[in-house]
């Protein structure tokens, strides 16, 4: 079937090809697409008046109509108007070539070559070398003049090698008459065999035989090769590869005046070779360009980085038909790579995908940081697959990956404009995910700053200790906090404050496991973090779902008194990484530091607090604590109408013997003493030291007659005494109890105390 073509617009130039068209019988010009019919006559008319007259019915402006011809093949570029332009964009998309008039010429006007045609053929690829175009389709053009070096000889195999220029060794680019599947795996070095030799050399040989071996280093004498040509590709003084023509049965088969010929055509192939590779170099430093400035425009935009890389993602995937792109993170705490934009639709709330190191293509590229570029043709259709690191400063960002299908097997160019957008996304994105950590850092001092302020203002302990469990959950973005302070008394160190939503029975599973992790932080005197609580057996044991940990020591002189441990992160930007990473422990160390200070401040004041109000040896409520305890019970009472009474005991010569006595001997009867009377009271009573020899006692809504409460209280204090090892206590020491009762009494605290102090009871 005949090669239909369709000229689209009426240069003439464009209409000039139609003569030499018909003279090829494998081409047909099926219609001349323009939309002005008189002007395209017109230009016919010039070309030549017959085929003006056998083309008139061929003019037409019905694009439809276009792109139902049956076999049409491609689509010549002949200066259409701007309304048909956009044909000539499509054309790709529905497997069509796009050709300039030149390389028409070239591809389609010259039927089957023989011998005497090679004048013309020279004078004509001369002139189609002077179109910069002819680089749109560098292997088609080449295969055209290697058919036509074939054809123009009379050789049954041809073949163009080029130079690979790592290894340098030469590679089949295009051959005819050779197997396709053994194309790959040719590999000449220079000097080996006939072409290596021309290569070599950077001179054309003729050989009307069978090669010597030893003269040309032939590996594998080959049986099929009785004659051969090969010219080396010289452009201004360099040798790009090498053009092969050979015949398996004839041994004089090509004259002098081949050899000519063909180093002509090799010349020709040279300048087509060096003008694309500038052509290309021109490309991919545009490409280039447009992808900095794309990457650039994209990533300065004031949206979230996830967003703006999702962005970039689309942008690469529109390089393919159908095409989709991922964009993968390193995560160096992992050594992972996870998806984190995608030019799809990604679930926010399902798992992210992650690809370890050692697996798969992606895993390669990142331990190689080698691009992988693929396009295979799978039923007429070129299936592409590339993937590419995300390299900075010697550093592994990431991965970009895309994959689809396209017309044309162009993956040097995929290669090249993917590459680019992979560059300059690694210098762009390793600025943005500096500054996103950079910002994200100073967030967070500021805000250890802020806490800092608002828990130095912290009135007690308790308020300071939820002040900090909740200020490190929300500074790190965990999912719980536990502090941890060591006891005076037991040096056993007891949770003193937990943040977060665990229910009774997960806080058990989980406060098991953060002690665990406490135990060995105060062991080591360093902080522990746990990156992936799974990895660790005796602490995925306890099931308590969470990720990863960091648990801080608090030191006071070398000594630790603490633990702040934060547990399960639960970042909402999902840059921010899964686990607790390096950034995070360092941050939680600055909030310890700029705790533990405020802790012993507010510590401090408490301490002093509890000395202005409480006795320092029994730890009850000294005379200002009592009596503001009073005066509340004193308020609570009158609103309720109920009775109170305030009782008074002296223990008369305690104030003499604790003089006289040395230290923890007369301490601990005056302890002892306090304790007994707190035995004797109900817990909501109110019994407070205010003086050396004194005790008072609050009690509200007494049981019975408040001089019947007090026999009990003065028992067990006497017998405390008779078990003491001084026997002379109980004769030496008496009882002296004074009470007042609200309101029938007094009603005043002042009044109520006056009245305690008269004696009423008094035991010897």
């Amino acid at each position: 079937m005949r090669k239909r073509l369709a000229i689209i617009g009426h240069s003439e130039e464009g209409l000039a090809l139609i003569p030499l068209l018909e003279a090829n019988p494998e081409m047909e010009v099926s219609v001349i697409l323009s939309d002005d019919a008189e002007a395209t006559r017109s230009n016919l008319q010039r070309v030549d008046s017959e085929i003006a007259e056998r083309y008139a019915d061929r003019i037409s402006a019905d694009v439809d109509a276009l792109w139902e011809i049956p076999g049409l093949h491609a689509l010549i570029d002949a200066d259409p108007a701007p309304s048909h332009r956009r044909l000539l964009r499509e054309a790709p998309d529905r497997g069509l070539q796009v050709t300039t008039p030149l390389v028409a010429k070239l591809l389609y006007a010259f039927g089957p070559v023989d011998a005497t045609r090679k004048p013309d053929l020279l004078q004509s690829l001369g002139e189609i070398l002077e179109s910069y175009n002819l680089t749109i389709d560098r292997r088609a053009l080449l295969n055209r003049i290697l058919q036509i070096a074939v054809g123009a000889t009379g050789a049954d195999r041809g073949s163009l090698m080029l130079i690979e220029p790592v290894h340098r060794h030469l590679y089949v680019e295009v051959a005819i008459g050779i197997e396709r599947e053994l194309i790959p795996k040719i590999r000449i070095q220079p000097g080996e065999g006939i072409a290596g030799r021309a290569f070599e050399d950077g001179q054309a040989l003729l050989l009307r035989g069978k090669a010597d071996q030893k003269r040309y280093r032939i590996v594998r004498e080959r049986d099929d090769v009785e004659s051969a040509i090969s010219a080396p590709l010289i452009h201004d003084g360099e040798i790009l590869g090498v053009l092969n023509l050979s015949h398996a049965r004839q041994s004089g088969a090509f004259a002098d005046e081949d050899l000519h010929f063909v180093e002509q055509l090799a010349r020709i192939d040279a300048k087509i070779i060096a003008r694309a590779s500038e052509y290309h170099s021109l490309m991919r430093d545009s490409a280039k360009l447009r992808a900095q400035n794309d990457v650039q425009r994209i990533l300065a935009e004031k949206e979230p980085l996830p967003r703006r890389l999702r962005e970039i993602c689309r942008l690469v995937s529109t390089e393919l038909e159908h095409g989709i792109c991922h964009l993968y993170l390193h995560d160096v705490e992992l050594n992972q790579l996870t998806l984190h934009a995608s030019s799809g639709s990604l679930d926010p709330l399902a798992s992210p995908m992650r690809i370890d190191l050692d697996s798969g293509v992606h895993g390669w590229v990142a331990r190689t940081r080698r691009a992988a570029v693929t396009s295979n043709e799978i039923g007429g259709t070129h299936v592409c697959f590339a993937v590419l690191p995300l390299v900075a400063q010697t550093h592994l960002l990431g991965l970009l990956s895309l994959e689809g299908t396209r017309e044309g097997d162009q993956p040097e160019m995929l290669r090249h404009k993917i590459t680019a957008v992979a560059d300059a996304l690694s210098a762009e994105l390793w600025d943005s995910l500096r500054e996103m950590r950079m910002e994200r850092e100073n967030t967070q001092i500021a805000a250890i700053s802020e806490f800092s302020a608002r828990m130095a203002a912290a009135e007690d302990s308790a308020e300071l200790h939820r002040m900090i469990t909740s200020s490190a959950a929300m500074i790190l973005e965990a999912e719980h906090a536990i502090l941890r302070l060591q006891e005076t008394d037991s040096g056993r160190y007891q949770i003193r404050s937990y943040f977060g939503s665990a229910d009774t029975e997960a806080q058990a599973a989980l406060f098991a496991m953060e002690k665990e992790i406490s135990i060995a932080a105060i062991q080591r005197k360093t902080p522990m973090r746990i990156l992936d609580v799974e990895t660790q057996a005796e602490l995925r044991d306890h099931h308590t779902g969470v990720g990863s940990v960091i648990c801080v020591p608090l030191l006071r002189g070398g000594r630790v008194v603490g633990t702040l441990s934060v547990l399960g992160k639960v970042a909402e930007d999902p840059m921010a990484g899964e686990r607790f990473g390096t950034a995070d422990q360092n941050i939680l160390g600055r909030l310890v530091e700029q705790l533990q200070p405020v802790v012993d401040q507010v510590h401090e004041r408490e301490r002093s607090r509890h000395e202005r109000r409480f006795d320092t040896l029994t730890g009850l409520p000294n005379a200002t604590h009592l009596r503001e305890r009073l005066q509340e019970e004193l308020a609570r009472s009158s609103s309720h109408g109920r009775i109170l009474a305030l009782v008074r005991l002296r223990v008369v010569g305690l104030a003499e013997m604790l003089q006289q006595q040395q230290g923890a001997e007369g301490d601990r009867v005056a302890l002892s003493l306090a304790q007994e009377i707190r035995g004797g009271l109900r817990e909501f009573d109110i019994l407070g030291r205010t003086a050396e020899d004194t005790f008072e006692i609050v009690i509200p809504e007494p049981d019975g007659e408040v001089a019947a409460l007090l026999g009990p209280i003065a028992r067990r204090v006497r017998e405390a005494l008779r078990q003491e090892p001084d026997t002379s206590l109980e004769d030496r020491l008496k009882l002296d109890f004074g009470y007042a009762l609200f309101p029938d009494e007094a009603q005043t605290p002042k009044a109520l105390h006056e009245l305690a102090k008269k004696s009423r009871i008094t035991t010897d």
